[in-house]
């Protein structure tokens, strides 16, 4: 996850970053910090891991504030500990060592994480209102570091009270995950095949989806990423080290797959979990209409 994103120290979020409060009340929300804990402890006992594993952090949207004591200072004034910060926005991946796999000649290694935005949450509210999470078990392609991610594996809209309650939510998501299923899941890929004229309009469909009116939109599949992404997909086809097409031109549904992951890198923080998981369904809606001699599917008909 590229866009608009900066990598951030679990310490420094930790000691650092100040934690945003329910407005009526001023009680603390559940921290960025407290989040990490709760997923990477789930994740420890899971999997029976010896060690705390360490999460990746990337954090958007600064909200910066000062002291009391240097309400009157000009900005460029300020000393380092009168300034405060938190980040709207934060997701984070840890890899559960040891958990791998290979499709197509790609190493693949199980990777939990989450989404956090507090502008999900209302916080003019007191505490005990729900607070929003996404929560994701998948596995990411050592070979681009793209994410791949299912139905299967996400919650969207995990809501919690206290860190127990997020944490048992989060042990339930990884206990019910199959990951030899879905590895398999995404071996099937690689059986399939378009050709250039079939991605073609793929892509020419994609564009004007974004501009159908609604009626005709709610009648096909929904497509999540934006128009700019979808320049990216068709730059990639050509020119991608992994996942280009072959000489005939033609591209196999794994590469595909991979080509709508890497251009989700450019998502947002609070749109990365929803258009990951809208990649891989309809890179799934594709082959299933490859299938059939007498597809319906839209991008394809």
């Amino acid at each position: 996850m590229e866009a608009n994103t900066e990598i951030v120290e679990f310490s420094e979020m930790r000691d650092q970053h100040v934690i945003p409060v329910f407005l009526k009340d001023n009680e603390p929300t559940i921290s960025h910090c407290e989040f990490v804990e709760a997923v990477s402890q789930a994740a420890q006992e899971s999997f029976g891991l010896h060690a705390f594993p360490e999460a990746s952090i990337r954090v958007s949207h600064p909200v910066k504030g000062r002291v009391y004591e240097a309400r009157h200072k000009k900005a460029q004034e300020l000393l380092p500990h009168e300034k405060t910060i938190y980040y709207e926005r934060m997701a984070f991946m840890i890899t559960i060592p040891g958990v791998r796999d290979e499709v197509s000649g790609n190493l693949l290694e199980l990777t939990v994480g989450g989404v956090k935005a507090f502008h999900l949450d209302n916080l003019n509210s007191c505490k005990g209102s729900p607070e929003h999470f996404k929560v994701f078990i998948g596995f990411k392609n050592r070979v681009c570091t793209n994410l791949c991610v299912s139905t299967d594996g996400v919650k969207l809209d995990l809501k919690a009270r206290t860190v127990e309650e997020l944490f048992h939510q989060v042990m339930e998501l990884i206990a019910s995950f199959d990951p030899v299923s879905y590895v398999r899941n995404l071996a099937m890929l690689t059986a399939y095949e378009l050709e250039e004229s079939q991605f073609a309009q793929i892509i020419g469909r994609c564009r004007m989806y974004q501009f159908l009116p609604r009626v005709l939109r709610n009648e096909i599949p929904e497509l999540l990423i934006n128009d700019t992404q979808v320049s990216r997909i068709v730059e990639a086809f050509y020119d991608d080290a992994d996942f280009s097409r072959s000489e005939n031109g033609s591209i196999d549904l794994w590469r595909f797959f991979n080509l709508f992951t890497g251009a989700n890198k450019q998502s947002y923080i609070d749109k990365f979990l929803e258009r990951g998981v809208n990649g891989h369904e309809f890179t799934h809606q594709v082959r299933r209409a490859l299938d059939s001699s007498h597809p319906d599917f839209w991008y394809l008909s």
